[in-house]
């Protein structure tokens, strides 16, 4: 399929909102059958270029051209839809308690016959959608049956219904595990083979390299790379998206082998993990926890971090037993990081409130003086940050909040879940920076993650979960993002060296 005619071509963007430029003569065009990334932190400009494309927000100036025809001015919604302009976002807005055809009709209409629904036939063409995509869904099922992976496929085959020239998706792998995101791009690349142009909005790097062909990297609403993603490493995109470089590679302590373990796990079993698991937590390590979803991986930090009972089998923190307890794991030096907002984070609450849930003595002023210091310790922006409401900080400087609750005051133990969920590169490259300092200190990490990615970049070992069991373990010069997968999936397709604990 040839990628040479331009499907998407915008031209000197720019927004402003109350005199501050969002976009400075933003620069874009998608071609026929590629994927293109856009990438950037948080604040770069992504979204408001999203929004303008879908004409959500009238650009101050530039061009918008789809399929060769110039949008006009003050384009809206209508304009664009009728273009063959689409999307997808990270929230699908699909209805969970109706079935797949009728979501997907939402698109192109209901087929009727006398003024009456023709279900069987809406069922067909569902089906059709669905099968040019390479997904085998029952179009008769309700939405809220599915996993997110088939739930995201649905709402990429909706989009793709009639004309439909770009698609636009919009972190849309951005909570999904990467067993999952392999099942995405596979739906993805169908597509493109028949000549569908792909804006691809991410976090995760390893999805660029894997699936896009071109990249344009935005920093503060501006233009700062364009190129073709062969030609690239990931440290170019690193550097671009960022403005450093990358960071080495975190070493443990070189004392760490002959450490006494803070934590020691035996025979941990029940639920879906059906085979006993074996951990050890030394100072200044950092052991990953990976695996696909159901195969156990969160289940056994919840173990560990004292925050659930585990049927069978002893953990001990410095020699003392524990019986899953959270107050009696906490008194024994071991504390947690969760990425899930909603259940980490007081929202409503001030950042000092969130730091200090239980008053400091010496009341409301030490909390303040010392809220003010840790979060810049910490890196929080704002700076003053001190008295907003969480929720209106950005997801990164929620999560450095929540990092700097648990990493303050150095616990013996420190496990993580899915600790830079929804977070972008720069603000999880400073999160990992937190972890490794942490480590240094002589904390003992336990680092639990379905993103394959992150546990190569920042684990020293990794016990990989399959299906309930064990089934590697792997050290830091093992861990890549293919071997990962191919563990959490099939361990019998990786080298021999690899298959036992």
């Amino acid at each position: 399929m040839s990628t040479d005619v331009s499907l998407l071509s915008a031209r000197g963007i720019v927004k402003s909102f109350g005199g501050v430029h969002a976009l400075s003569g933003i620069d874009l065009e998608l071609k026929r059958g590629e994927v293109h990334a856009l990438l950037g932190e948080n604040g770069a400009g992504k979204s408001t270029v999203i929004k303008v494309l879908a004409g959500v927000h009238r650009p101050d100036a530039g061009t918008v051209t789809i399929g060769g025809r110039a949008l006009p001015a003050g384009f809206g919604p209508a304009d664009v839809a009728a273009a063959g302009l689409r999307f997808v976002h990270q929230d699908l807005g699909l209805v969970d308690s109706l079935p797949v055809y009728e979501n997907m009709a939402f698109q192109t209409g209901f087929i009727c016959h006398a003024g009456i629904i023709d279900r069987k036939a809406c069922v067909a063409a569902a089906a059709t959608a669905l099968a040019r995509l390479g997904a085998t869904i029952d179009p008769r099922r309700t939405v809220g049956e599915l996993a997110h992976a088939d739930k995201t496929i649905v709402a990429l085959a909706r989009a793709m219904q009639g004309e439909a020239k770009v698609v636009v998706l919009d972190e849309v792998t951005a909570s999904l595990p990467s067993p999952d995101v392999a099942r995405i791009h596979g739906a993805v690349r169908t597509a493109k083979a028949h000549g569908t142009a792909f804006l691809y909005v991410t976090h995760r790097l390893e999805e660029v390299f894997s699936l896009c062909d071109r990249a344009s990297v935005l920093a503060d609403g501006r233009n700062v790379a364009n190129c073709e993603v062969p030609a690239v490493g990931m440290g170019d995109i690193v550097r671009w998206i960022t403005g450093g470089d990358t960071l080495p590679r975190h070493a443990a302590a070189a004392s760490a082998i002959d450490e006494p373990s803070h934590l020691t796990a035996r025979n941990l079993a029940g639920g879906e993990i059906d085979e006993p698991v074996d951990i050890d937590l030394r100072p200044g390590e950092i052991v990953g926890v990976t695996g696909i979803r159901g195969s156990g991986y969160d289940r056994l930090c919840r173990w560990l971090a004292g925050i659930e009972p585990c049927p069978g089998g002893e953990i001990l923190v410095d020699g003392k037993r524990m019986n899953g307890d959270p107050r009696r794991a906490r008194d024994a030096g071991v504390d947690i990081v969760l990425g899930d907002r909603t259940l980490a984070a007081f929202s409503d609450l001030t950042v000092r409130e969130n730091l200090f849930p239980a008053a400091l003595t010496g009341g409301r002023r030490r909390e303040s003086n010392r809220s003010a210091d840790t979060l810049a310790r910490f890196g929080v922006r704002p700076r003053h940050a001190s008295e907003r409401i969480m929720a209106t900080l950005s997801g990164g400087n929620q999560q450095k909040v929540i990092f700097a609750r648990a990493l303050e005051h150095l616990p013996k133990v420190i496990v993580l879940i899915d600790p830079t969920a929804g977070v972008d590169i720069g603000a999880r490259r400073e999160l990992h920076d937190l972890v490794r300092a942490a480590a240094q200190a002589g904390t003992a990490i336990l680092y639990g993650s379905s993103d394959f990615e992150e546990i190569a970049d920042i684990a020293d070992s990794a016990v990989v979960l399959r299906n309930g069991a064990s089934a590697r373990k792997l050290a830091a010069d093992e861990l890549d993002w293919n071997t990962l997968m191919r563990i959490a999936q099939d361990p019998s397709s990786c080298p021999s060296a690899l298959r036992e604990l």
